[in-house]
């Protein structure tokens, strides 16, 4: 199956689908104890999704979005919600903010979560104003983190959204 490249997503009343979808894809993975429908009714999300700064990147099938990523250009550490500022960090801002990437759980074997870290990366050199950007994520995902050009950190606990927390490593992109 060829996917389709990545687009960025221009309708913001689509955000729903997106939250839809990274609850579907995290319960059909190991980290289901972390992210469900029981945990998340409405949809996995947060206050940065809407932020003026974020970007959301999309890839689709027949109109069906079937994986999504997104960046946050901030000033702020802090704006994350995460444990960034326990590392030594560049002055320099803005920073992005390399978050959430979901594919669908048919289309794991495809090229969409290459091609989303692609387009993503792609905006990084495209926008000299931002100056670095950060990440964190799981084991699982650290490999492709530092094909791309990330620099591991080191790591923190991850509060998911509900109640329980998990270790994960952090990564910068200068």
């Amino acid at each position: 199956m060829t996917m389709p490249n990545p687009q960025l997503l221009t309708d913001k009343s689509r955000l729903q689908e997106i939250y839809d979808l990274r609850v579907e894809a995290y319960e059909h993975s190991p980290k289901s104890v972390y992210v469900n429908r029981k945990i998340f009714p409405n949809g996995w999300f947060d206050n940065l999704d809407n932020w003026e700064s974020t970007r959301h990147w999309v890839v689709t099938d027949n109109d069906k979005i079937i994986a999504a990523a997104r960046i946050t250009v901030l000033n702020v550490v802090k704006d994350t919600g995460e444990d960034f500022d326990k590392f030594e960090l560049p002055g320099e801002r803005p920073f992005a903010y390399w978050s959430r990437l979901v594919v669908h759980p048919e289309y794991r074997k495809t090229s969409a979560m290459l091609k989303i870290d692609h387009a993503r990366k792609r905006f990084m050199l495209d926008n000299p104003q931002v100056k670095f950007a950060l990440c964190c994520v799981t084991p699982d995902r650290s490999k492709s983190l530092l094909r791309i050009g990330f620099n591991h950190l080191g790591e923190f606990m991850y509060n998911w959204g509900g109640r329980i927390e998990q270790v994960v490593s952090a990564y910068i992109f200068l």
